[in-house]
């Protein structure tokens, strides 16, 4: 059986990504093998191979299709293994074949199906069991009742579930997009009751019609210096890929979508998509972005020309205003909105309502877009900046940027290059204010507080934010990242630095050596996805710094870029992908070459030395440790003190809670660190700090020395009832204390080579005094 015929079995399945791993049971198998060891592609042999290195006995139908796609240089294939129909959470096999069938790579992770680990329920049960157990409406009185009971995010944008054999239980697993973020509830469908919750945070097309290019003035980098607020100058560029026609709407085009109510409450992504269902009143969204698009292909095209007002559409990226902003600000535009083909969900109290979004300000010719005053505002007013029309243009160039510098260092992949990020500014939503973030294709922007940065002119900030996009683009909708997920945060810092090289030559500039990316530290030596990204992502940058050292500035981006992407394509929706699964796949990318791009074992040397000042060896298992514990239980990503479990405090106005925090650290045989070290305990200053009033914070940093192994530093935390800033809906402030190692000889204010984070949500207890909730 050629790999084209698995087609033939496969069957419907709802997918779901997971930010954690779940493992099926204690026997489940990883396996992995290259075309040197075996380069027989046949599907029959595959599941034989399988079978010989983990002793198990599965079949051809022990597995469904879940994803087929072209990539760059491969076709991938995704499969998922069933147990009486139902797929086992984090089993999979994938494999990567060219257009003659030639394998490269096979990675599978799988299950004895005959094992007694499997328990009577999971074997007896059947997807229509399931459904029989636990119907739709039941499902979303549970999922509602979870999520409008979450302290920070109450709105449901959109729900997926599948059903899954889970460490031999039978679950559903539903995942709820939200308005900052995605939560993922896991239901016992016998008992009719949620096991688990979990919440993370969003990470804070082509047509062949004629293209233009139009002469601006634009930020390469940014547009201000974050600790000196230097401003930076404006250089010459140009706006490229604009679309010379637009779809046309004079009114609200999706006002159709508005004859139904879409109240939360008959949310349902399944009845929604039945007719009789949406009769009965429910609605899904994927139906009504169906609806929305049709919609949008039945506009006419008209010119895009400076007599009707030119806007800034393109083949990669469309600018596009928050409708709320237009609103707000009604009279008031020195232009008259237009209707923009794009459309958005307007998520209010109870109910979603379908609304259409504007483009940006139109422009009456080519010298008024190039001679654009990039004006500062230091209220960053958000009316002016929209009359101005600055932002828009940086926006667009940046997105557009962002393609074009991929696209010719190998970004080519069949649809996945080519389809648009759309942005959207201004957002009013206060709950928003100061952020910028990735989610659906789109790069989103809020409005700013006096004396913040625009992040709409930040090209760092942007790119980072796409680099999320590049990320699920490329390694798929059903990559399970290990650990804190860092490897997230890092190449999104990575693909921003990518862009930023290929813009400056890799040349200084003011705020260099302020970048995360720019760092030391270890793996291992984390405790939060942020931080754990400076280790995947310095790493990266190390790795970039002396490509371009060896092969020169332009030689070295383009194939440690090429590298990246082949690295990642590689990886597509691995279930499990750490330090060691994401830089064996990097050394196999190396390994194969591309062409004239790179030859093999290039850039393994670079990558092993890089690795090497990490508290990281593809060799060894062993670690240096940086131990952290706040009243004798440690502190680790996912338990009680870490970002997405700050532990919860109520304290009268004058009262004070203590914690006693330990810090100590253990060498390894190849890396150690350079005793007597400091102990550098941050209590603002950091990202999202400064919101819970420390005792003492006024001493911050305060700095503790350990001189061997055997010491252990002391720190005492003592927080306090006030709030110096409100950073949550219900009244309470979430802050956090940072600890950071730095080895002999390094001055306090220099980077860390480790460093940890104990996290606290604070909430004034109720008083009479006025200023405190009542």
């Amino acid at each position: 059986m050629k790999l084209k015929l698995i087609l033939a079995f496969s069957t419907t399945y709802f997918s779901l990504v997971s930010s954690l791993v779940a493992f099926a049971g204690n026997n489940q198998k990883s396996v992995r093998w290259t075309y040197k060891e075996d380069n027989n592609s046949d599907f029959v042999h595959i599941i034989d191979v399988i079978n010989q290195k983990t002793g198990f006995a599965l079949s051809v139908s022990d597995f469904s299709m879940l994803e087929s796609r072209k990539l760059a240089k491969y076709n991938y294939l995704m499969l998922t293994q069933l147990q009486n129909g139902l797929p086992i959470e984090g089993n999979t096999l994938r494999i990567w074949t060219n257009n003659q069938g030639e394998l490269f790579q096979v990675e599978a992770q799988v299950s004895d199906k005959s094992s007694s680990e499997l328990s009577k329920q999971s074997l007896s049960m059947s997807p229509e069991t399931v459904q029989a157990l636990l119907a739709s409406d039941t499902t979303m009185d549970l999922v509602r009742k979870e999520v409008f009971n979450h302290p920070d995010d109450k709105q449901i944008r959109n729900v997926q579930w599948k059903d899954v054999i889970e460490k031999d239980k039978v679950l559903r697993i539903v995942k709820v997009k939200g308005k900052r973020g995605t939560h993922l509830i896991k239901i016992d469908p016998i008992g009719k009751k949620v096991v688990d919750h979990l919440y993370e945070e969003f990470p804070n097309a082509d047509n062949d019609i004629k293209t233009i290019s139009i002469p601006v003035h634009i930020y390469p980098i940014y547009e201000e210096v974050e600790k000196t607020n230097e401003l930076m100058p404006r250089v010459p560029a140009y706006l490229r890929n604009l679309v010379s026609k637009i779809h046309k709407a004079d009114s609200d085009p999706y006002s159709p979508l508005r004859s139904m109510k879409y109240l939360y409450s008959m949310l349902d992504p399944f009845k929604g998509l039945t007719a009789a269902g949406r009769k009965d009143g429910f609605w899904a969204p994927t139906y009504v972005k169906r609806q929305g698009n049709a919609i949008l292909n039945s506009l006419p095209l008209v010119d895009n020309n400076f007599a009707s007002g030119f806007v800034l559409e393109g083949k990669f990226t469309s600018i596009n205003i928050h409708p709320e902003a237009i609103k707000q600000f009604n009279g008031k535009l020195s232009f008259k909105p237009k209707f923009s083909g794009q459309f958005r969900f307007d998520y209010r109290d109870d109910e979603m309502i379908p609304t259409a979004t504007y483009h940006g300000k139109p422009f009456a010719s080519r010298k008024e877009i190039e001679h654009v005053d990039a004006v500062r505002l230091p209220d960053n007013n958000v009316l002016e900046y929209l009359n101005n029309g600055f932002d828009s243009i940086q926006v667009y160039w940046a997105v557009d940027q962002l393609f074009e510098t991929l696209h010719k260092s190998g970004f080519n992949d069949p649809e996945l290059s080519t389809r648009p990020f759309h942005a959207f500014l201004y957002d009013p939503d206060i709950s928003m204010k100061n952020n910028a973030y990735y989610t659906d294709d789109t790069i989103n922007f809020t409005t700013y507080s006096p004396n913040q940065g625009n992040m709409a002119r930040d090209n760092t900030t942007i790119w980072h934010e796409l680099g999320h996009g590049v990320m699920d683009r490329l390694m798929g909708d059903f990559i399970n990242l290990a650990g804190t997920g860092g490897l997230s945060e890092g190449m999104a810092d990575f693909v921003a630095q990518m862009v930023l090289h290929d813009v400056t030559g890799a040349s200084s500039f003011p705020g260099l050596s302020d970048m995360r990316i720019i760092n030391q530290t270890g793996f291992f030596l984390t405790n939060e996805v942020h931080d754990d990204g400076e280790a995947f992502g310095g790493t990266m940058y190390d790795i970039l710094t002396s490509s371009e050292k060896k092969f020169g500035i332009y030689n070295g981006l383009q194939m440690m870029t090429d590298l990246t992407l082949d690295a990642m394509r590689l990886s597509r929706n691995h279930p499990a992908l750490g330090e060691k699964e994401w830089f064996d796949h990097m050394l196999f990318a190396d390994e194969l070459g591309n062409g004239n791009v790179r030859k093999s074992g290039d850039l393994r040397p670079l990558i092993l030395a890089a690795l090497a000042k990490r508290n990281f060896s593809m060799d060894s298992n062993s670690h240096a440790e940086f131990v952290f514990k706040a009243n004798g239980n440690d502190v680790i990503a996912g338990q009680p003190g870490s970002r997405s479990k700050p532990i919860p405090i109520t304290l009268k106005p004058g009262d004070t809670k203590a914690f006693n925090l330990t810090v100590q650290l253990k060498n390894s045989a190849f890396y150690k660190f350079k005793f007597p070290v400091k102990v550098r305990v941050s209590l603002d200053g950091g990202p999202i700090q400064g919101a819970i009033h420390w005792k003492d914070e006024e001493r911050s940093p305060i700095v503790y020395t350990l001189k061997s192994e055997a010491d252990i530093a002391k720190i005492p935390l003592v927080a306090t009832g006030k709030c110096d800033e409100i950073n949550r809906d219900d009244g309470s402030c979430v802050d956090y204390a940072s600890v950071q190692i730095l080895n002999d000889g390094q001055d306090v204010t220099s980077k860390p080579q480790a460093k940890k984070r104990f996290y606290l949500r604070m909430k004034p207890l109720k008083t009479n005094n006025i200023g405190f909730n009542m």
